[in-house]
């Protein structure tokens, strides 16, 4: 047994250490008994401790990827969407929506994120250039009011509805017809458990698992940032590709009985 200047009293026995605070606080036994100062005690290197810093508390399913059946050296970059991406960011939206002669839809997904939401709104791209996207709203309420008063009415003068409407492909159709019903209408539990809205998308030739994970996880950690702690995204109840893309981002269903407008699912993560 040995005095030491902090009052600590150290037993060796064999290959065992115990400290035991004499005279201090639960605060101070935990500084030297919960290991939690000796970074060597965590496992995953320096990966995993950048992994620690990002402010997403519920977010270890984020960071667990499959290994790519084929090897690949390509680099994806994820990064802050620019003013100059906007015709990039369309052009993605458009080819996953599969519309060609009109941007309806694209105004319709991704408009209203990149003018009045840019801050939240992130990229992802590879050598030939932006490949996906993840673009998020704070507060949907008031997403939904800025919509009403400064993009919606621009979108009517834009798209008006005319007589030869039914000759458009369905999604553009359905996307004329929104603009001119739209109206602030939001769930007021949604409002309170997941207050944020988002739209995550990846081009098919983007085979690596990771990176929607990696946009979602950057996009969450935004959001924590500014102060939320849940997100929801709504897709149609017929479109199970969307379904099985945002389920293996770890999002979930919403209580049926809280659903408003038929035929919209809607999807929400907790972070």
């Amino acid at each position: 047994m040995q005095k030491i200047n902090c009052l600590v009293t150290r037993f060796v026995c064999q290959n065992c250490v115990l400290y035991l605070g004499i005279g201090f606080s639960n605060g101070w036994k935990e500084t030297f008994m919960s290991g939690d100062q000796e970074p060597w005690v965590f496992r995953g290197g320096l990966t995993a401790d950048l992994q620690r810093l990002i402010p997403v508390d519920s977010g270890n399913d984020l960071f667990v990827y499959k290994a790519p059946e084929v090897p690949s050296s390509k680099i994806y970059t994820i990064r802050p969407y620019l003013a100059s991406d906007e015709d990039a960011v369309y052009d993605v939206c458009n080819k996953i929506c599969g519309c060609v002669g009109s941007s309806a839809v694209a105004d319709r997904l991704v408009g209203g994120f990149l003018t009045l939401s840019s801050e939240l709104c992130m990229v992802v791209e590879d050598e030939s250039g932006i490949v996906g996207y993840a673009l998020a709203a704070l507060n949907v309420k008031s997403y939904y009011q800025k919509l009403a008063i400064s993009w919606i009415p621009e979108l009517r003068m834009k798209y008006p509805l005319e007589n030869n409407m039914n000759e458009l492909p369905q999604n553009v159709q359905d996307a004329i017809r929104y603009f001119h019903s739209f109206v602030v209408d939001v769930p007021e539990q949604l409002c309170r458990q997941h207050p944020s809205k988002l739209l995550c998308a990846v081009l098919p030739s983007v085979t690596d698992q990771s990176v929607p994970k990696r946009l979602i996880t950057c996009i969450l950690a935004a959001l924590r940032a500014n102060g939320s702690f849940g997100v929801h995204t709504t897709m149609s109840n017929t479109d199970k590709q969307s379904h099985e893309f945002y389920s293996k981002l770890g999002f979930v269903d919403l209580n049926p009985a809280h659903e408003e407008h038929p035929g919209i699912k809607t999807m929400c993560r907790s972070f």
